[in-house]
């Protein structure tokens, strides 16, 4: 893929770096971190997804496969797991019996219980200005961005992807009204103020998502920040015949949803 980075104007942003961070490093940040967060949710797949053939039973177990025995060992699942393969990357060990798998998801009740605890109800900001009035209009601002993005569910939301993968960036997005007042020596009364903050995007990043570029002289110094995810969209790629849905009967049908890979850069001066 070719980049047009000249909106930037740094000769040290070179496209080929950037295509790098896309084509492999954010593979091996993506594989890392699914593992969390598929670890946290312990998503449960059918057995048919899973490389089964071959493989002993004991009689009592069941028809689907959680994504928390990757990290059980293999006298117990009968499966061996690959460090590149991925959760649900599993291939049948023939001379091991699988056992009965019990799990219990105590890793998502305890960090959900965690952010009940910590945002249970709804955070109030302080202002420390001396001035009342300004303390008023500064707390009355933080209070409708806030707001507009969700309230309290923001706060439970961001704490969670913190405690899945240990940090959680946030992207602050200023709406269309006030890119286009940017540089204006226009006044703006409360009110309009208000209504200005409740146009600005909070947006919680995805660590998988996350390839920030940082100073080569000083590490605490972003000087890019790359998104890198695909989406999926409203269209289908293709529509599976009626015929090939019958015959196909016990297996889940493919998602067919046209994905598409979106990248988003962005500095302190253009994006």
């Amino acid at each position: 893929m070719g980049f047009d980075l000249s909106i930037f104007e740094d000769q040290q942003l070179e496209a080929d770096y950037i295509e790098w961070l896309i084509d492999e490093h954010s593979v091996d940040i993506q594989r890392h971190f699914s593992k969390l967060w598929e670890y946290y949710t312990n998503r449960m797949i059918e057995k048919y997804h899973i490389g089964s053939a071959g493989s002993k039973t004991s009689g009592s177990e069941k028809c689907y496969f959680q994504a928390q025995e990757y990290g059980l060992p293999s006298r117990i699942t009968g499966h061996s797991y690959s460090a590149l393969a991925g959760v649900f990357g599993a291939q049948a060990v023939k001379e091991i019996q699988r056992k009965e798998v019990v799990i219990e998801n105590d890793i998502a009740w305890r960090i959900n219980a965690e952010v009940d605890f910590l945002f249970g109800k709804p955070i109030s900001f302080v202002s420390k200005s001396p001035d009342t009035r300004k303390r008023a209009e500064i707390e009355s601002i933080l209070k409708a961005v806030f707001s507009a993005n969700g309230g309290i569910g923001f706060f439970q939301d961001m704490a969670v992807l913190g405690s899945v993968y240990g940090f959680v960036d946030c992207f602050v997005r200023p709406g269309s009204e006030i890119t286009q007042i940017i540089g204006s020596s226009q006044s703006f009364s409360q009110e309009e103020v208000l209504y200005l903050a409740q146009s600005i995007g909070l947006e919680l990043i995805e660590a998988p998502r996350a390839l920030p570029v940082l100073d080569e002289n000083d590490y605490k110094t972003i000087r890019y920040y790359v998104q890198h995810f695909h989406q999926k969209k409203n269209s289908v790629r293709n529509k599976g015949s009626f015929l090939s849905r019958l015959l196909s009967p016990g297996k889940q049908s493919i998602d067919s949803r046209e994905v598409v890979p979106v990248t988003e850069i962005t500095s302190d001066s253009a994006w």
